[in-house]
């Protein structure tokens, strides 16, 4: 058992580990790094509705991430730009992309999409 203090906070935070050859130091490090991981997969989950993978192969989960991770910068710009929050933002930029997907097959289709869109 290591116990491991955060200088800022007065927290200290116990840990049980059977690496044996490392120093508290790495082991903190460790936990630190995986922590992150915990909290990006709970932002995937949460706000990006992520329910599981969908497949178990490395390299597919590799594109899901990415493609996960571009969604999310995507949307943040999005956000930021239009000064809205999180989730209006969210919707905001669903809605938008749906209409703009909505038209390409319009005009794919040999139709006029300002006949379906009107402003």
């Amino acid at each position: 058992m290591i116990v491991i203090k955060n200088e800022k906070t007065n927290k200290e935070f116990w840990f049980l580990t059977n690496e044996f050859e490392l120093s508290v130091k790495e082991i903190s490090d460790y936990y630190k790094k995986r922590w992150d991981i915990e909290v990006f997969f709970r932002f995937m989950k949460q706000e990006l509705t992520l329910s599981h993978l969908v497949s178990l192969n490395k390299n597919r989960i590799e594109v899901m991430l990415y493609m996960t991770m571009i969604a999310s910068m995507l949307l943040l710009i999005y956000k930021k730009a239009n000064n809205l929050g999180y989730k209006t933002a969210k919707i905001h930029m669903g809605m938008e992309l749906r209409d703009m997907i909505t038209a390409i097959l319009i005009v794919f289709a040999g139709g006029d999409p300002d006949k379906v869109f009107k402003t």
